[in-house]
């Protein structure tokens, strides 16, 4: 349901004219019900074992402790990042499930900003969310996903442009090779 969600959200998104909201949902729910749940076990097997790793780290006192905690924190940093991009990105571009966990990871790592902004409009998102928790049962998961994969639409859009202008600037020192 979260990448049939995360679909329709981006086919509203990208399409400027309306979109059949219940159609285009359950469409890609058909479409992605496999694919999805595998990455969805994927991502909570991955993150059981960071727990794991965490609650081993911080019961075994060694010499190697803060350099296994140093460890554990960037993993979990590109951890968090995963679970940000993967169902934008699995929404966005027709790839496998290894190939859209490679391209979640190189996308939010290369839009360090987009991914800093995702994050603190979801820390602002929660904090209104302490104050009006009526708003989560009505708005809490569809806003969730609306800001991130609005978001990574973006982070997409600007890496394209940035793929782009290195092609033309390799293209243009190629030309004046030749010429």
């Amino acid at each position: 349901a979260t990448a049939a969600l995360v679909t329709t959200i981006r086919e509203w998104c990208v399409r400027k004219d309306g979109i059949a909201f219940n159609k285009t949902f359950f469409k890609a729910y058909k479409h992605t019900f496999i694919q999805s749940n595998v990455i969805g076990y994927l991502l909570t097997i991955i993150g059981y074992i960071l727990f794991v790793d965490f609650q081993w780290i911080m019961q075994h006192t060694s010499t190697f402790q803060s350099l296994f905690l140093v460890l554990f924190i960037v993993i979990g940093i590109i951890y968090t990042i995963t679970i940000l991009y993967i169902f934008p990105t699995f929404a966005h571009f027709d790839l496998s499930i290894r190939q859209t966990f490679k391209h979640a990871i190189v996308l939010g790592l290369f839009s360090p900003l987009v991914t800093i902004a995702m994050f603190v409009a979801l820390f602002l998102l929660q904090y209104v969310w302490r104050f009006i928790p009526g708003l989560l049962p009505v708005v809490g998961v569809s806003f969730t996903f609306y800001i991130v994969t609005r978001a990574a639409i973006f982070a997409f859009e600007s890496f394209e442009n940035r793929q782009q202008s290195l092609l033309e600037k390799e293209y243009v020192k190629g030309e004046k090779k030749h010429a």
